[in-house]
């Protein structure tokens, strides 16, 4: 129960504490299923690894927008360098 407590803890200092997260709403609403509906450590357990990779998808979907629009623009700026 320790370690269930753990990751809870773990789970919600990680990925409700930056800007891709979700509301603390949602998050609320996960953790209240998991403590009332999953029986066994290994319910619990989905729940939450499905939970890090959907955010850790996110955030890494982000970041490659990020980069694909600093590379548009170095590629605008390199374009624009040579037209002069």
């Amino acid at each position: 129960m320790k370690l269930i407590k753990t990751l809870i803890f773990l789970f919600l200092l990680t990925f409700t504490t930056h800007a891709f997260g979700k509301s603390n709403e949602y998050y609320q609403m996960v953790i209240t299923n998991v403590l009332t509906n999953c029986k066994t450590d290994e319910c619990r357990k989905s729940i939450f690894e499905q939970e890090v990779h959907i955010a850790f998808f996110n955030l890494m979907d982000a970041i490659l927008n990020q980069l694909q629009f600093e590379l548009s623009q170095k590629k605008k700026e390199k374009l624009w360098s040579n037209e002069l």
